[in-house]
């Protein structure tokens, strides 16, 4: 995956082949099931977890800010 903050997109790639964008800043939510209907998605914006739901269980995986520039 790549996240570009200034762009607010996470685009997916697999075996370096770009498979598309994930979540860009026009995009809307559709889940009709629990009564989404074309909700804005969420501007992404830091600082950002990488986490995955693995069918009820879950791992995060956790890192630290790099050390501001001197």
């Amino acid at each position: 995956m790549v996240l570009d903050c200034d762009a607010a997109t996470l685009t997916v790639w697999v075996n370096g082949e770009r498979k598309g964008v994930m979540a860009r800043p026009d995009m809307t939510y559709e889940n009709p099931e629990k009564g989404y209907h074309g909700e804005p998605v969420s501007r992404l914006e830091g600082p950002l977890r990488w986490a995955v739901d693995l069918n009820g269980a879950s791992v995060v995986i956790e890192g630290s800010l790099p050390p501001p520039p001197e």
